[in-house]
């Protein structure tokens, strides 16, 4: 039996201590065999995420294969309901406050543009960028298929831990932190558990099913250090460098160990020499006292031995739980004056209803805008929608906004009074800058946008015309026309009127026919889509379910990949149109939702789309084209007309 286990790329396995994962995965012995099943267990949601998207087949050089992102994502949660666990997802949330981690997420997005850049030059067929909507995508999902899950105000790890405690269950994760942080029930790692449910038998004959996994217990790894027991946790954690500290100021203190006998009872390579003489000297210590006054001899100055007791202070709170629980009336303070979060606003980012990056950018006054595979040459995908952003600025900061009675052009790019500007942190040809990008102040929708503060108390139609203002979405004469899909054309219009280089119609064609398609299949496999029907779920369940089948089966072949070849003429389009739906889904989360929370798996498949609008080029008439494969027997075709045209009209 082939047996299908978890694995990740090393960039994410190496998360928290440096190479702390690399010596357990060298000393298996640490580890227990295990039977995951009959319990609940709480997940690292951002690790899970980059699992289940790089662990799959997906297609990754077009942009996001959402439709089949969340159907592993449903795949994976159904084999832990088949072995009865109970699953409990924590997303990380806001930045650090410290701001300890600024110059990690700069790196971190410099490595993704080198990526996207190898990607979309043909130059790497290794190298995975996650797309900008996976994660919502992701929660999309979680909604759907009932899976509880929490967005933490910072991150994760802790909460976790505390979690997992109260529940007295293991954690799922592939981040080294938790082979430090006291768990009680255990920790698993990810590339540990094998996916293929496994048959077993209780005392009185009954079957269960369960997970073959390895489970990490932190004292079956302490013990090996009599004197210091769970004491020695900490401090391998300070000395091998973490998230919160930089491994550098330790170097002395590595230079002035020598290599004394060392005890056989840990596998450690030659190429780890610093875990060499970390384990010996751990062994060598009484106290964990001993140790602390050790690392701070062998500080050179002053100022040297205030970093390594700062490092000290900050990784003994971050690795210790004692007396820490999980509490719902937390304040979350805005780290550059002081002023406090609004309730609604942290509730509604705690229950997952408001994307992270909004908390970010509230707090830290800055966005990262991650690179995407399109073309380098253009201007970023993001230039599209960047006046939409200021409309997302303007709201988040509209306390300062007002008060500082900010007027600035929509390209101002200079420095900026802080409180009332976002620094922007965005590709510019193969390079990662950074711009200051002021709130509008100046524009006619100003007066009607509301204070952060006010959202919650507004009437669903004052949030619902805001949104309606900064989108332009015309009256759309279509009958029939749901509200979710009046949103989705009026982001589609957006994009079109405002993609640089210019969204060509066959872009408009892909975008509409990927929208039917997905419709299709989904009512193909479920027999509904789950939403509001609106005109083409009406066209669909008034075919004969012979005919769905065949229509979904000649569009499913623009599904597969047909070239290794990428155009990033034709993709950077797409990449726009992405761009422009997270950051108008984000505004209309902001306002709290007034229209329905677009499904991204039910409207973009880059696999798709790359086929087909490369497909269209090919054809004299590309209209008849879409009409004969959606069958002229159906009513599919008059619906692809009613779309295209409603949206070209709009543009007059």
């Amino acid at each position: 039996m082939n047996t299908l286990f978890l694995s990740l790329k090393c960039s994410t396995s190496e998360m928290g201590i440096l190479r702390l994962t690399s010596f357990m995965d060298e000393n298996p012995q640490i580890l227990k065999e295990f039977q995951l099943h009959d319990t609940k267990l709480v997940i690292d949601g951002k690790n899970l995420l980059h699992l289940i998207f790089e662990g799959s087949k997906i297609n990754k050089k077009h942009g996001g294969d959402y439709d089949r992102f969340a159907c592993e994502i449903v795949k994976f949660f159904s084999i832990l309901k088949a072995c009865n666990i109970k699953p409990y997802v924590l997303f990380d949330g806001g930045d650090d406050p410290s701001d300890r981690k600024f110059n990690t997420k700069l790196r971190g997005l410099r490595e993704r543009l080198e990526k996207a850049m190898r990607i979309s030059s043909g130059q790497s067929k290794k190298n995975n960028v996650m797309p900008i909507l996976a994660y919502d995508t992701f929660k999309s999902v979680l909604f759907e298929i009932n899976v509880p899950f929490n967005v933490c105000d910072f991150e994760a790890d802790e909460e976790i831990a505390i979690l997992a405690n109260e529940f007295n269950c293991p954690v799922l994760s592939l981040d080294s932190d938790f082979y430090i942080l006291p768990i009680n029930a255990g920790y698993i790692p990810f590339n540990s558990v094998c996916l293929e449910p496994q048959e077993g038998k209780r005392w009185n004959n009954s079957v269960y099913h369960y997970l073959p996994a390895r489970i990490y217990y932190v004292d079956s790894f302490a013990t090996c250090f009599h004197a210091l027991g769970r004491n020695v946790l900490p401090l391998i954690a300070l000395l091998l460098g973490n998230d919160y500290v930089d491994r550098e100021i330790f170097y002395p203190f590595f230079s002035s160990l020598r290599f004394c006998k060392y005890q056989q009872q840990f596998n450690i390579p030659d190429f780890f020499p610093n875990m060499r003489k970390l384990i010996s000297w751990l062994n060598s210590l009484d106290t964990y006292d001993e140790g602390i006054q050790k690392i701070l001899s062998s500080a050179c100055t002053s100022e040297d031995k205030e970093t390594i007791l700062s490092a000290i202070n900050i990784t003994e709170k971050a690795y210790t739980l004692d007396n820490k629980s999980l509490s719902t009336e937390k304040i979350l303070q805005i780290s550059n004056n002081g002023l406090t979060v609004p309730s609604w606003v942290l509730n509604f980012h705690r229950e997952g209803r408001l994307p992270s990056e909004l908390i970010k950018i509230l707090l830290s006054r800055r966005n990262f805008l991650k690179p995407q595979i399109e073309d380098l040459k253009s201007p970023s995908s993001y230039q599209c929608c960047a006046r939409l952003r200021k409309y997302v600025y303007c709201i988040l900061l509209s306390e300062d906004v007002g008060n500082a009675g900010v007027q600035s052009s929509l390209d101002n790019g200079t420095e900026a009074n802080g409180k009332c500007a976002v620094e922007e942190y965005d590709r510019k040809g193969y390079e990662l800058v950074k711009k200051v990008v002021c709130p509008i102040k100046n524009a006619k929708i100003f007066d009607m946008l509301p204070k952060l503060s006010e959202i919650h108390t507004l009437p669903p139609t004052v949030r619902e015309n805001t949104v309606r203002l900064a989108l332009d979405i015309p009256l759309f004469n279509i009958f029939h026309l749901s509200k979710d899909l009046e949103f989705i054309l009026g982001i589609v219009l957006f994009w079109k009127k405002n993609a640089q280089p210019n969204a060509t119609e066959n872009h408009l064609r892909s975008v509409l026919v990927c929208l039917i398609m997905l419709k299709l299949t989904s009512i193909v496999r479920r027999g509904s889509t789950g939403h509001e029907q609106n005109l083409i779920d009406d066209a669909v369940l008034g075919m004969p379910v012979k005919a769905r089948k065949q229509i979904n089966m000649r569009l499913l072949m623009f599904s597969q990949i047909r070239d290794d070849r990428l155009d990033s003429n034709l993709i950077h389009g797409f990449a726009q149109l992405q761009a422009c739906f997270k950051t108008a889904m984000d505004l209309n989360c902001l306002l709290l939702c007034p229209f329905p929370t677009p499904c991204i798996y039910q409207i973009f498949s880059g696999t798709f789309l790359y086929n087909f609008v490369v497909e269209l080029w090919k054809r004299r008439n590309p209209d008849m084209f879409v009409c004969e494969l959606l069958s002229k027997n159906s009513d599919l075709p008059k619906v692809y007309e009613i779309l295209y045209s409603a949206v070209m009209n709009s543009l007059l």
